[in-house]
């Protein structure tokens, strides 16, 4: 027992230096135990930072690896987790960290190349679309509507708040058409891992 407690706290204290492919050099931590996965401690995350997950069981028609995203808003000290606004079937709305992330076999955070200025102006865009309806035709995306799925929430945060464009297919592509799905997201060159994880 004592010599898992050690093995812990060595775990909370780790950070792991990954090289990416673009020559970007990230951190990821260890950040904290439960569930199944590393919770990021509140240090660990921004507002602003994008979350993204994997779940074999959710639409086969979302193409590529990733199936869902939100945007982190900010910690909530009297719930003790962060806020994430996401954009699911029943509409835009705000959801614990802990509960996105149990819904996920693999799990990741990014952060978007930017100033905390232009992350804080997406969140504040974010958290004013909460109550829209979901957006179902993924294979096109807004800025400013009435509706958005999960990528085109985020993206479209980006984007109202005079950051970078985060759809790394901007255009049209045979797999994404005119829409933003969140594996374009994470393959975006203006976002870049900082904590992934699998179950």
């Amino acid at each position: 027992m004592v010599g898992r407690r050690i093995l812990a706290f060595i775990a909370l204290s780790l950070i792991i230096y990954l090289p990416l492919s673009s020559g970007v050099t990230t951190v990821v931590g260890a950040f904290g135990g439960g569930d199944g996965y590393s919770h990021p401690y509140p240090q660990g995350l921004k507002p602003g930072d994008i979350v993204i997950g994997h779940s074999p069981n959710t639409d086969p028609f979302i193409p590529g690896y990733w199936t869902h995203t939100g945007i982190v808003a900010y910690y909530d000290y009297d719930y003790g987790d962060w806020m994430v606004v996401e954009a699911k079937a029943g509409g835009v709305t705000i959801t614990p960290l802990t509960e996105f992330m149990a819904r996920y076999d693999t799990f990741a955070v990014l952060r978007v190349a930017t100033s905390d200025s232009v992350r804080q102006a997406a969140v504040n865009f974010a958290l004013n679309q909460l109550g829209k309806s979901y957006d179902w035709f993924w294979p096109s995306k807004q800025v400013y509507g009435d509706s958005y799925y999960c990528s085109e929430l985020v993206w479209a945060s980006y984007k109202a708040s005079g950051g970078p464009d985060i759809d790394d297919n901007p255009g049209w592509s045979w797999t994404y058409a005119y829409g933003v799905a969140p594996q374009e997201v994470y393959d975006d060159s203006d976002t870049y891992l900082i904590y992934y994880d699998s179950a």
